[in-house]
């Protein structure tokens, strides 16, 4: 977790900064014992681990304006994710407990919090402490407290669930709104190209 002195108040006025995404993320409830999220099968596990390596190397390339000799590397860069991935898939069929990551979860995230999908309700006022990965790869920590869970349509025990930071450091917080700034920039750019020109 963040150190408490080194968090700041997060500002209203960025509250405004808010999109929809689909990022890596991992939490654990504050004041329960650790426990590794299941994963039903094995091929669910395999999908979780392979994501988990290919994404960060997936976005690095998409945000990247790579030269000749960068793109020398790529064969590089995924050598070492099949290696990595390989090496994961080892340890999940040896080991007798669920290896924890990072899941690919559709967040709608803002400049004061995020909210996403729970397999479990959660009482206002509980806290969570979060790891998300913003693309390519910046991993950032946050703790934050339950503003609100309800009912996800069609799926049968999952909450969304809105929270709001309570502690993190001003770099991740800085990290987060550039992360939020790129994506709406990408997206409106993408729009304009798209919208057929008016006569």
């Amino acid at each position: 977790m963040p150190d408490p002195k080194q968090s700041f108040a997060v500002d209203d006025r960025r509250e405004w900064l808010r999109i929809d995404d689909t990022l890596l993320l991992e939490y654990r409830v504050v004041g329960e014992p650790y426990v590794p999220t299941s994963v039903p099968d094995a091929a669910a596990a395999e999908e979780t681990i392979t994501t988990f390596i290919s994404k960060p190397t997936n976005d690095l390339l998409a945000f990247a304006q790579l030269h000749e000799g960068e793109a020398l590397l790529v064969p590089w860069l995924k050598k070492i994710d099949w290696i990595l991935e390989a090496v994961l898939h080892r340890l999940v069929r040896m080991s007798k407990e669920t290896i924890q990551l990072p899941r690919l979860t559709e967040v709608n995230i803002s400049g004061g919090g995020v909210s996403f999908s729970l397999p479990r309700r959660l009482q206002a006022g509980d806290q969570l402490d979060l790891h998300i990965i913003l693309p390519p790869f910046s991993a950032i920590q946050a703790r934050v407290d339950v503003m609100h869970a309800t009912p996800v349509d069609g799926k049968d025990g999952a909450w969304w669930t809105g929270t709001c930071y309570t502690q993190i450091s001003q770099d991740d917080h800085e990290c987060l709104i550039r992360h939020i700034l790129h994506v709406q920039a990408e997206r409106l750019r993408a729009r304009h190209f798209t919208q057929p020109p008016t006569t």
